[in-house]
């Protein structure tokens, strides 16, 4: 293993362990001081320390050695054991600012170097970080959706993202990526130069290891070769099969000119919505469904049933579609 990593979790193995020490010893080192002077001090007329307040008043400006002097101790054995508080009680408080200080370095270090646990909720997890998982990123970040990015290598362009080092096969890292409270995981293809099959078989694998993990996470997942699309569908919610859909926009072109301009317009624009289809409608037929949402300036383009999205229907058969997809304005 690299011995810059085994320096690292020794460092984070020190800094929890000492943290907790040195808050103990300075509380210690408080109510000793507190309680100890206020004894000492108290039978004594013209001391300063007549209560535990006052008593806890002088601690803290002996132990932070700020020592405003309003607050005289003047017998012997009080200032023998204020001398033994001011040597303990400075050396404990910079102890706990040295621990506290290594805490915040190893929290810096754990989130650059992707060692931490994500604390996000409701977030999208990436496994796997490419060109693809690039122009994904640039079209979601501004939706305000948590993203989590599960990488094997460091990522040098996420400082705003969450970056989570481990592999989507395993299920430890999974975890530590937040997939039990994630809402959605993309599967993308390592950017490796491996077989194409192997490839998808690893998509696969780790699609069954997250259906463990979380029964009801969305699983989106890419894939290179279209034979592969009957075995990821048993695990993957939807599948992109990379190349299909260039290749398709590639002949609409030649059949309609100028179509991967406006699907992408359309795409981009923004102004493709989702709702669920309101109770009063549960009567209606199709037909009249779309007619009343096209005097309402909504153009209808499918419907979803269940899981399925299918192609808006000019039928007078009834309604029984869960919602529907439409174009705003």
């Amino acid at each position: 293993m690299n011995p810059f990593f085994l320096f690292f979790r020794k460092f984070r193995k020190y800094s929890k362990n000492h943290v907790m020490k040195a808050s103990i010893l300075t509380v210690g080192v408080i109510i000793y001081s507190v309680f100890s002077e206020f004894y000492i001090e108290n039978g004594i007329a013209s001391s300063g320390v007549h209560s535990l307040f006052t008593s806890l008043w002088w601690t803290m400006q002996t132990v932070t050695t700020v020592g405003y002097g309003d607050t005289p101790v003047l017998g012997i054995i009080g200032r023998t054991n204020g001398m033994l508080i001011m040597v303990v009680g400075i050396g404990s408080l910079g102890y706990l600012m040295a621990a506290l200080t290594s805490m915040l370095i190893d929290i810096r270090l754990s989130s650059k170097l992707g060692e931490k646990m994500a604390t996000e909720k409701k977030h999208i997890v990436i496994c796997n970080y490419n060109e693809s998982t690039k122009k994904v990123l640039e079209k979601i970040k501004d939706d305000g959706i948590g993203i989590v990015i599960l990488n094997e290598n460091e990522i040098k362009e996420t400082s705003e993202y969450t970056f989570i080092k481990g592999s989507f096969l395993k299920e430890d890292d999974l975890i530590r990526a937040g997939i039990q409270k994630a809402t959605s995981v993309i599967i993308f293809s390592r950017s490796e130069d491996k077989d194409e099959r192997g490839m998808d078989a690893e998509n696969i694998l780790s699609a069954m290891v997250i259906r463990k993990i979380n029964a009801n996470i969305r699983i989106i997942g890419e894939i290179l070769e279209p034979d592969s699309r009957e075995h990821a569908s048993s695990f993957m919610d939807d599948i992109v099969v990379k190349g299909d859909v260039s290749s398709m926009l590639i002949y609409s072109s030649i059949i309609i000119p100028g179509m991967p301009e406006f699907i992408s317009d359309l795409l981009t624009s923004n102004n493709i919505s989702e709702e669920d289809i309101p109770e009063t409608y549960n009567n209606s037929t199709y037909r009249e469904f779309i007619s009343i949402m096209e005097k309402q300036n909504r153009i209808i383009l499918g419907f979803r049933e269940k899981d399925k999205i299918y192609l808006r229907k000019n039928s007078d058969e009834k309604i029984n579609a869960e919602s529907y997809i439409f174009i705003k304005n």
